[in-house]
């Protein structure tokens, strides 16, 4: 299975699961900053995400060792993201996530659970995504039972990124997320109402093409 039909699966049943609104799709977020090219748009794509939390699934157990952290114990986890080739680091100390893993059978390196946890940092060194305040949802599958793609590969229309701080709200599509390396340099110089213009020429302009290309589509 490649990691666009891993990755549509995961969004797929990501809509289906019982989440808050305010919590987004990790899986999806490791593929964006897997497939971000540069330090800007990288930075684009983590500021977004940051302190958020996101719901990560089939996170494989790499690494699981106890530790102990403001008196209470716990486990630290590395786990392998396989759509991503990402290691997501996080601890798990919450009286309820870690029933979850000791529930028989007891959950072990290389099996695979389902946590939320809030989007810390990463370490590009390491190749790994930073959690805190996570928490075990359920032990996972180690991958999708059904084969498709990235929900944002399906449907390019679904929104991506959404900002609220300038004069009215914006939001930006999965087909136009690159864009979003931009926002330091024109926030920096312009602020809120300098992006929030930005995006909307952009957008604008972008659409004018995409109409302009069907409409040449259907002549032929």
């Amino acid at each position: 299975m490649n990691r666009y039909a891993f990755l549509f699966t995961v969004a797929l049943l990501a809509l289906i699961c019982a989440l808050p609104a305010a919590t987004s799709n990790g899986n999806e977020f490791a593929l964006a900053m897997s497939e971000a090219k540069t330090p800007a748009a990288r930075k684009a794509v983590l500021d977004d995400a940051m302190g958020r939390p996101h719901f990560f699934r089939y996170l494989q157990i790499m690494e699981m060792q106890p530790v102990t952290e403001d008196g209470r114990a716990g486990f630290k986890i590395t786990a392998f993201e396989p759509s991503s080739y990402t290691d997501v680091i996080f601890t798990v100390t919450m009286p309820v996530s870690l029933s979850i893993l000791k529930t028989d059978p007891a959950t072990k390196i290389g099996d695979a659970i389902a946590v939320t946890g809030k989007i810390a940092g990463i370490d590009p060194a390491k190749n790994s995504i930073l959690l805190g305040e996570t928490i075990v949802r359920h032990k996972d599958r180690l991958s999708p039972k059904i084969g498709k793609e990235l929900l944002s590969e399906v449907n390019p229309g679904a929104t991506f990124y959404s900002y609220t701080e300038g004069p009215r709200p914006i939001k930006l599509e999965a087909r136009d997320r690159d864009l979003l390396q931009h926002r330091d340099e024109i926030m920096k110089k312009g602020g809120p109402k300098a992006w929030v213009e930005f995006l909307e020429t952009e957008i604008a302009k972008r659409k004018q093409q995409r109409a302009a290309a069907a409409k040449e589509g259907d002549k032929r």
